[in-house]
């Protein structure tokens, strides 16, 4: 719940860091979707990719490692360039296409059978439930005065909580 609503703000966030510090115009902007869209298909295929080195659990938690990494280091080091933006939000694609897939097939693995049904729900449920929660930290940092890019780094703490949360779960073979 916590890494979904995070990576469904991160859109937004890097659409307002795009705009507000880059001064993408609605061309760029749309080009920078195009590019995290394309790009998650890939991810898709690393996370089928990664099942063969990994367990599910495994990774899940190195795909939002590397999602906290790139956000951190985009939040660090683009200031004015927009093709280096442009490479991010490829990064940023990858990584959502592998979440999402690796996530998906992580909660699908693990429900017990005839409980699928009930169990999904919930599973999209709490997803759902606390997408609102990023958006209000950046929301209120970024209010507050507080930079965008470091209001953006506010994401890393779901992360680090969908990761923590993971590890939690115990070892994915039980």
């Amino acid at each position: 719940a916590f890494s979904g609503s995070a990576t469904q703000a991160l859109l937004i966030i890097i659409t307002t860091y795009s705009i507000d510090l880059l001064n993408f115009s609605s061309i760029q902007a749309g080009i920078m979707y195009l590019i995290v869209l394309l790009s998650s298909v890939l991810g898709c295929y690393i996370s089928e990719l990664s099942l063969r080195l990994l367990s599910p659990r495994r990774s899940n938690q190195l795909c939002l490692g590397f999602t906290a990494l790139f956000t951190a280091l985009a939040a660090a080091f683009v200031k004015g360039s927009h093709a280096l933006f442009y490479i991010f939000a490829s990064f940023w694609g990858v990584c959502g296409g592998w979440k999402y897939t690796i996530e998906r097939y992580l909660a699908i693995t693990i429900i017990p059978k005839n409980k699928d049904a009930e169990l999904m729900g919930a599973y999209l449920f709490f997803g759902q439930i606390l997408s609102w929660l990023p958006q209000l930290v950046f929301a209120a940092l970024n209010e507050a005065g507080v930079s965008i890019r470091i209001s953006m780094l506010s994401l890393l703490i779901f992360w680090f909580i969908s990761v923590i949360c993971l590890e939690i779960m115990g070892p994915y073979e039980n």
